[in-house]
């Protein structure tokens, strides 16, 4: 059977019969019947994947706010869940952040101390049970923003995005007015 075949049948996990009955031509004429039986099994092809790969975050490490991050794989048991959740290396002076396992599927970031308002890049290894484990590493983008009363504002940590457009305008404009004289 040719390989690319053999993969696809390996994705579908069926299980697959084929029934063959043959006659002979001689005499006197012989039948035969036969059974073909395929057991195809999953192979641990899919590394897993992270979800969501961003999210809000409040300044406060007091408000106990936690992010939930997810994991799927294409693959089915065993070599999906239960995943493993980690957080990748992080810089000595920016040890802010926990990662506890919740279930088979989920995890929280948490928060260690309190963070001025911006936008972190925070490196999470998710690593399923296949054998050989397969391992995804993402970079979850959160934006700690300022919380107060329940409302929460991100503004501040938009900032730096906002104070680039408007430099991009002003130079675009000085040279249109430049080249219009």
């Amino acid at each position: 059977m040719h390989p690319k075949i053999i993969r696809k049948l390996r994705r579908n996990l069926v299980l697959r019969f084929v029934f063959t009955h043959s006659t002979s031509a001689g005499t006197p004429p012989a039948t035969g019947t036969g059974t073909l039986q395929i057991n195809l099994g999953d192979v641990n092809d899919n590394a897993p994947y992270i979800y969501p790969t961003s999210a809000k975050m409040c300044e406060d490490s007091k408000d106990l706010n936690v992010i939930t991050l997810g994991a799927w794989d294409k693959d089915l048991h065993p070599n999906a869940d239960p995943f493993r959740f980690e957080l990748g290396k992080q810089s000595v002076s920016d040890k802010s952040w926990k990662i506890t396992q919740l279930n088979n599927t989920h995890a929280q970031v948490s928060l260690l101390q309190n963070l001025k308002k911006a936008n972190y890049n925070l490196p999470v290894l998710v690593t399923d049970s296949g054998k050989p484990p397969l391992s995804y590493s993402a970079d979850v983008t959160i934006q700690v923003c300022s919380c107060k009363k329940g409302k929460v504002d991100c503004s501040s940590a938009d900032a730096p995005h906002v104070s680039m457009a408007v430099v991009l305008i002003f130079t675009l404009y000085s040279l249109f007015c430049k080249f219009s004289a």
